[in-house]
């Protein structure tokens, strides 16, 4: 984009807040920073320009960005934001990469550290804290150490999906946090689309619960979510699904619609409905009406944060870094890596838009 006014240089302000200036000094840091921004609302392609360099206030780090991935909701944000940003902006909810400062009172973490991070910029309206440039802050409430035979790139798909799924099962629904060894109980979770990121997420940490799993997924990936673990699965494009499913759960059972489309909003309503009503909670606002006695609960990963602060600690900093170490908790999907930095998430998002299966595609920033 020509004569972009984002190509001009970024510089802070006297609040730490960064705003557009014509100067042609650069900042006075070791790093450079830079991002891919949205120039206004709606604004299409990205642009790739200078950023400020980010600095951890409390229980913060500043992570170098090796790879972001890319979600659903940076494309919706970018065709039809759905929640009020101010621009310019940048997106980016999940990163892996290396711990470059600790802010004040920081413990359990280190610098040069391999991690991953759920960002939180829709949470704190900030830039500072978005993934899709080379260095960002993260709040360390969603920080996770991974082991050193985890890819980075392999990692990245993880974050913004483990909260997202946790804020369901564990803080909406109300279901046991996960353990290395559960406790079996009584009652089965649909999660409607398993083979998506959140999906696999969700079956993994349902089933490390003690929950047993119902999904649905493409043909093609129904052997993928079994190896999950999930007990139950099912062709979501069989005429039958419904039904199929109805026969399976019982009433006191709990669905998750990983998938967010009306269409899929309006059968996870029907199924509860046939065993008689139930929670189910969505990744967007509920979009059609549902069934009396369906309960519907609108889940945001980020306000995991402030509404269960306990259960990101429980996830993020207890369970999470332990069972992937062990190996009992996959990174899945597997990463499909764009290479050639900020100036290929455009492409990525253009990507995603037109829709991925069983594949999360992940933007290399910076080689490991």
């Amino acid at each position: 984009m020509q004569n972009s006014y984002l190509l001009q240089h970024i510089v802070f302000s006297s609040s730490s807040s960064c705003y557009l200036s014509t100067s042609t000094s650069v900042m006075s840091t070791k790093h450079d920073n830079e991002a891919a921004w949205h120039e206004t609302e709606k604004a299409y392609p990205l642009v790739v320009g200078p950023a400020p360099m980010p600095k951890p206030g409390a229980d913060e780090v500043v992570i170098k960005v090796a790879y972001a991935a890319i979600n659903p909701s940076d494309h919706m944000m970018q065709d039809a934001p759905y929640l009020e940003i101010p621009y310019p902006w940048i997106s980016g909810l999940d990163v892996a990469g290396i711990i470059v400062q600790l802010g004040p009172g920081v413990t359990g973490f280190s610098i040069g550290q391999r991690v991953m991070a759920n960002c939180l910029p829709l949470l704190t309206q900030k830039p500072e804290y978005s993934g899709f440039q080379r260095y960002v802050t993260c709040k360390t409430i969603l920080v996770a150490a991974i082991p050193d035979r985890l890819p980075l790139a392999n990692a990245a798909v993880l974050p913004i999906a483990v909260t997202t799924a946790a804020n369901a099962l564990f803080h909406k629904l109300r279901l046991p946090l996960p353990s290395s060894r559960p406790e079996p109980i009584d009652t089965k979770v649909l999660i409607w689309g398993g083979s998506s990121s959140c999906g696999s997420c969700a079956i993994q940490l349902a089933v490390a619960a003690g929950l047993t799993v119902v999904t649905t997924a493409g043909r093609e990936n129904l052997e993928y979510v079994r190896e999950l673990g999930a007990a139950y699965t099912f062709d979501r494009a069989a005429p039958d699904v419904r039904e199929q499913i109805g026969k399976v759960l019982r009433r006191g059972d709990v669905v998750i619609d990983c998938i967010a489309t009306s269409s899929t909003q309006a059968i996870c309503g029907e199924i509860l409905s046939s065993i008689g009503g139930g929670k189910l909670a969505l990744l967007l606002p509920p979009l059609v009406p549902f069934p009396q006695g369906v309960e519907a609960m609108f889940v945001v990963a980020a306000w995991l944060v402030t509404e269960a602060p306990g259960v990101c600690e429980a996830i993020w900093h207890q369970y999470l870094p332990k069972a992937l170490d062990a190996g009992i908790f996959q990174a899945k999907p597997d990463p499909l890596i764009i290479q050639g930095g900020l100036s290929k998430v455009q492409e990525g998002i253009d990507m995603v838009r037109k829709g991925v299966s069983a594949k999360k595609v992940i933007i290399e920033i910076a080689a490991e």
